[in-house]
């Protein structure tokens, strides 16, 4: 399945949208301690799909993938890092909902999982806030979550516009 090309999404809050060349090193610089504790295995992944955006500074990144062992036809796994900046304010959430928007209105996927370390209670609090449901104890220490792309939003319905 080939997606399309990524256009910026916004909700009035928060903005998606492609990174720029400049973005790898504000990105980078951006890796602290909790970065290569809960995603040290994605130190030197491609660009991602998106960066997150708040006032028109990166303030992290988002984008998923295909290629799980776990993932079931139609399915994706969802990534996501938020700069020390701009944590604990709704920005991974937020963004997990523009992405959704994304998948459901410009690709043929279904549905969105997220696989979280059971010891990394702020992306399971962000994944309980975006409505993704357990469905698994994966072995290694991580809860398995799923969401259906199509499931209406709560956050950025009305706003969501091209940044």
């Amino acid at each position: 399945m080939t997606d399309p090309e990524f256009l910026p999404r916004c909700d009035g809050t928060i903005a998606l949208r492609a990174p720029s060349p400049d973005d790898a090193s504000v990105l980078e610089a951006g890796r602290d301690a909790e970065f290569f504790r809960w995603l040290g295995a994605e130190a030197d992944m491609e660009p991602p799909l998106a960066c997150i955006v708040v006032d028109e500074e990166v303030a992290g990144w988002i984008d998923y993938d295909v290629a799980r062992s776990w993932l079931e036809e139609g399915e994706v796994n969802i990534g996501y890092f938020v700069l020390a900046k701009y944590r604990r304010r709704g920005c991974a959430t937020r963004a997990l909902e523009l992405l959704l928007g994304y998948l459901r209105d410009e690709t043929d996927y279904k549905v969105a999982t997220l696989l979280i370390d059971t010891r990394n209670e702020w992306s399971l609090a962000v994944a309980r806030r975006a409505r993704f449901s357990q469905v698994d104890d994966i072995g290694g220490g991580a809860f398995y979550f799923k969401r259906d792309v199509r499931e209406s939003r709560t956050l950025g319905d009305a706003a969501e516009q091209p940044a």
